[in-house]
Order: structure tokens, then sequence, then C-alpha cells
């Protein structure tokens, strides 16, 4: 079985020491799912300074977006972004994007060194996807997988992608019990940023201030040799009346992803109360939890998490680290922050992690790991 890994298969880092480790309950997991076998992430080449991105987008003159840029949590990102696509429309992108994304799924698959034919399930996901065939199909054509290979491209999910797709390969896995499940969170977050213009709204700054392109590949396995943290419980939960805060503005010469201002605030508010129930259906309380794998969705959205669960600095500055060098990936960004806390933090056996995703919705996704 491949062992856990992420950017690169040699990689090493010395552990960070945690501040206080508590006893944990036991709780009673009937069962635990499958384990995250393998995980790779891979970046775009170029990596842009938020002043790069300010330049490139036409907005160095604009004094709100130069708040904005430099308040947001965000230092550098990686773009696939030039002139020749800013001049583009949405439209004229979906080849190139989509070049871009199967790419760099490809080589994120790569990394996982595993063997194609081991996969039986293939899930993709992009909030970028205007055609056929999907990022699944290819891949299982590009690496030759059995005709019979299920696959299936999510649109749409977004931030909140990692809890549902890998309850969903969990649900797959027992139909084929010999195989692996793969899932690929691959984003384009430059195939809808556009130069800026007169009449734009704040809202199209604010998202042109944070989000970045990247790109994770997981693998899902039932064999107790993988060797990942195992999936111990999931839930996802869809705030009622919210369906404004997070949407895709596209018109024919411009396109933004508008995030609602008070989407932080909508997001933790009821988020304590729903961690609680989560927990106690495993019979543990937040003192179980080693490791906090919070979605680095912006400043605020990291803040509000933080204050809504009493959660220390330390227990979230993986999330800042990872939304200071990457920006908000949409897809792919959780895996990136569960990437950075297997390097850094390097689990020892028996201890916990919580996944707390946020997205279109609001959907809030809550995933219980054990090393």
């Amino acid at each position: 079985m491949p062992q856990l890994s992420t950017r690169s298969p040699a990689r090493t880092v010395t552990p960070t020491p945690l501040a206080a480790r508590r006893p944990r309950p036991a709780g009673s997991i009937r069962r635990p799912g499958p384990r995250i076998g393998g995980l790779a992430l891979v970046d775009p080449p170029a990596s842009y300074s938020q002043e790069e991105v300010l330049e490139l987008l036409g907005m160095r003159e604009d004094e709100f977006a130069q708040r904005i840029f430099s308040r947001c949590g965000v230092r550098r990102r990686h773009l696939a972004l030039d002139e020749a696509m800013l001049a583009s429309t949405l439209q004229g992108r979906t080849e190139q994007v989509e070049d871009e994304l199967f790419a760099q799924a490809v080589l994120a698959i790569e990394r996982l060194r595993v063997d194609p034919r081991e996969i039986g399930t293939v899930v993709s996901a992009s909030l970028y996807s205007l055609g056929g065939p999907t990022l699944a199909h290819r891949i299982v054509e590009h690496f030759e997988m059995e005709p019979d290979t299920d696959k299936y491209h999510l649109v749409g999910v977004g931030c909140a992608s990692a809890v549902p797709l890998m309850r969903l390969l969990s649900q797959a896995l027992p139909d084929r019990p010999a195989k692996q499940a793969l899932v690929v969170a691959a984003e384009s977050m430059s195939g809808i940023l556009m130069g800026a213009r007169t009449d734009d709204p704040k809202a199209k700054v604010v998202g042109s201030a944070i989000f970045g392109d990247g790109c994770a590949a997981a693998l899902l396995s039932e064999d107790p040799r993988a060797g990942g943290p195992a999936i111990l419980a999931a839930k996802v939960h869809q705030i009622p009346g919210t369906l404004d805060a997070v949407a895709m503005k596209l018109a024919p010469r411009d396109s933004y992803l508008h995030l609602g201002r008070d989407l932080p605030d909508l997001a933790a508010a009821g988020l304590p109360e729903l961690l609680e129930d989560f927990l106690a259906t495993a019979e543990l309380d937040r003192r179980a939890i080693d490791h906090w794998i919070v979605h680095p969705g912006g400043r605020r959205i990291i803040d509000c998490v933080q204050e809504a669960l009493s959660l220390a600095d330390e227990q979230v500055a993986v999330s800042r680290e990872v939304l200071a060098g990457h920006g908000n990936m949409g897809t792919p960004s959780i895996f990136y922050v569960l990437g950075e806390t297997i390097d850094r933090r390097q689990p020892r056996p028996g201890e916990r992690g919580l996944m707390v995703t946020i997205g279109p919705g609001i959907t809030v996704g809550l995933m219980l790991l054990q090393w």
C-alpha cells in the first residue's frame, strides 16, 4: 500500500510539539471507515504576490482593493493567469483551463504511485466545468483504468467538497472490496478572475483578493495497512436561507465568485452546537480532538471558526499558513490543510483530527479522522 504523501514522497518534516495532550475519551465508533491511504498536492508553476495580482487585474490604484488585498490573510498564491486569459471571456478560456486542470490532476495521481488497475471508482470535483468529457472521464482514459471503473464529476460543491466527496467514495468502496477509490479536487480560480471594470461591485474585489489555483488527489482504501488516517464519521449541514451567500456571478464579458459579507458569521453561528451533536454520536467531545483541520476560506472565515469553537492560535496556525501561501483554492483547500498538518504535526497513532469545511449553500462539512 502507498504511504500517505503530499508534494514530494521524499519530504521529511520535524514534528511541531503540540501545546497540550490531554487524555482523550475512548468514544464508541462502531466500525472505522476507510483510510485516506495517499494524498498528493500540486501547485501551478506561477506564483504571484498580492501586489503583482493587483497590477495584473488593473486594481493597483483602487484604494479599496489595496486595503482588501493587504488585510485578507493572503501573501502569495499560485495562478495560471496572464494578459491573454484576462482578455478572453469565461467561455473562451474553457479549453485552456480544463487542459490545465487535467495536467495538474495527472501529476497529482502520478505522485500517489498507485497502480491504476487498483482503482475502482474515480470522483473529480471543480467549480469550473463547462463541458465534457469530464475530468473523471479523461483520468480513466489517460491512466488506462479498467473500462468498468465508476466515474463521477461534481460541479459547484466548492469549498465544502472534501466531506461529501469522501462520504460518497466511502459508500462506493464496499461494492468493490478489492479496489481503492480516487478523489481528485482540481481548481482553477484563475478561470473566473477578470480584470477591473469601472462599475465593479466590492464583492468582486474581495474574490479577486483571496482565490488561488491548486489540485489535490487522495486515495481511499479499506485495507488496514494503508498509511493514513481512518474516517470515523462525517456529516454535512446546509444552513437554510443562505443560498445567496456564495454565488457565481456571470455576465457576457465578466465573471466573479460572490461572497456575502455575512458568510463567516452565518457559517460560525450554529457551529458549536453542530459540532457538539456530531461528536456526541461517537461519545466524544472537543477534548478528544488533537488536530483541527479548518478550511482556509479567508481571514474572517478562520477568525469566526476559531472564536466559535474557542480554538487557540496554534490550533488554526496551519490553516492560516495555507491561506497565506496559497489563498483560498476552493475545492482542494482542505486537502492542503490536511497535508500540511500531516507533514508538520506528524500525528501519532490514536490521535484524532477534525475537518471543518465551509462552502456554498452555506454548507458546513465535518469529518472525524483517526490515525
